[in-house]
């Protein structure tokens, strides 16, 4: 047998890494958005929790259900106590411009559904939060992948629909920056440095409120 490495469709086993048994385990799960705050939630939980999260951009919701398996190996999936997810961006954007969004309103409904029961399936003890997709920039330009804050708007009340259907916690972020000024963004959707605080800050407090 030759030593080719073969794409398994259930992902990487679950390996039980050493842990403070004192804390609790939280798993980050998301975009680039959640790349941008996880180093700053983990650091606000340092003292009660163990923070974990994938070393990749978690990108859309097909792409979550598709690779959560492979995520099991970041922690034991039998004690982590929250997580905490989001989705969005990559399913509103339209991608290099051409034809409707990735992933169309229905269809992200259904998908966030199904990432749920894989959670709760995988992850057992853990509850579940959800923080909804951030807005665009007030200053957006266009970009290969365009969407508007309008969309964005229309997909995050889909998921706060489903989320409440499947006694899911809602960790509203958009509204938390809604009404941010263009100098909070580096770009047409990402932050600056503060502005990552400040998600990270909203996030550890609901996360907090589990514990």
């Amino acid at each position: 047998m030759d030593d080719k490495v073969f794409y398994t469709e259930e992902g990487g086993n679950s390996v039980g890494l050493a842990q403070n048994e004192n804390k609790k385990q939280v798993l980050l799960i998301g975009d680039s958005i959640r790349v941008g705050y996880s180093d700053f939630v983990k650091e606000n939980l340092k003292d009660i929790a163990d923070v974990y999260f994938p070393n990749e951009n978690c990108r859309n919701t097909q792409y979550i259900i598709t690779a959560f398996r492979s995520w099991r190996s970041l922690c034991d999936p039998e004690k982590v106590n929250v997580i905490h997810f989001n989705a969005g961006h990559w399913d509103v954007a339209h991608w290099s411009n051409i034809g409707d969004s990735l992933t169309t309103l229905d269809e992200y409904g259904k998908n966030l559904c199904k990432i749920i029961a894989i959670m709760r399936l995988l992850y057992p003890n853990a509850k579940i939060i959800f923080a909804t997709t951030t807005p665009m920039s007030p200053n957006y330009s266009e970009t290969i992948n365009p969407r508007t804050t309008k969309e964005i708007i229309e997909y995050n009340n889909i998921a706060k629909k489903v989320c409440l259907e499947n006694n899911v916690i809602i960790n509203d972020l958009f509204n938390l920056c809604k009404n941010w000024t263009g100098d909070m963004f580096k770009d047409y959707a990402h932050l600056v440095e503060d502005g990552y605080k400040q998600l990270a800050n909203q996030v550890s407090k609901e996360i907090k409120k589990i514990f």
